[in-house]
C-alpha cells in the first residue's frame, strides 16, 4: 500500500512510540512490515491529534499484549478522546511541535556523535593536539 500526506503509520510491533504522520515529503513511499496505516479523514479527524494521542504510553500500554519478549500492539484497543475537529486542531498543532523538536534532538545528536568522532580520530592522527 502507497502512504499519502498526513496517513498515520503505527508500528504494531515493539511499542507506539514511533507513530508519525506521513509527510508530503514521505507520500507515495510503501508502508512497511510490521506497520499499520491509518488513513484519517481529514473533515472528521486531524492526523496530528491522531498520532499524539496513539503515542502516549498510557493508551499503547493498554493496548499491547505481550508474547515472550515481543511487545504486539492492536490498534482496535486504542482510545481517542471525543473531541471537537477544532479542539484536535489546537492538540494537532502541539503534537506536530513535539514532533519537531524530537526531530531536532535526533539531528542533534547524530551531529554531536560525527563532532566527537572526529576529535577521536584528529586526537588519533594528530591533526589536533593533545
Amino acid at each position: 500500500m502507497l502512504l499519502a500526506a498526513d496517513d498515520v503509520v503505527v508500528p504494531v510491533l515493539g511499542g507506539g512510540t514511533a507513530v508519525r504522520v506521513v509527510t508530503a515529503a514521505d507520500a507515495a513511499g510503501a508502508l512497511g512490515r510490521n506497520l499499520q496505516l491509518l488513513r484519517p479523514d481529514p473533515a472528521a479527524l486531524d492526523p496530528w491529534f491522531l498520532a499524539g494521542f496513539l503515542r502516549a504510553t498510557v493508551n499503547t500500554r493498554q493496548a499491547s499484549s505481550y508474547a515472550s519478549t515481543a511487545t504486539r500492539l492492536d490498534v482496535r484497543r486504542l482510545q481517542l478522546p471525543r473531541l471537537s475537529l477544532a479542539e484536535q486542531r489546537r492538540f494537532g498543532e502541539q503534537f506536530r511541535a513535539l514532533a519537531a523538536f524530537e526531530e531536532s534532538l535526533r539531528l542533534t545528536a547524530r551531529l554531536g556523535e560525527q563532532l566527537v568522532q572526529g576529535l577521536h580520530d584528529g586526537l588519533a592522527d594528530g591533526t589536533i593536539a593533545p
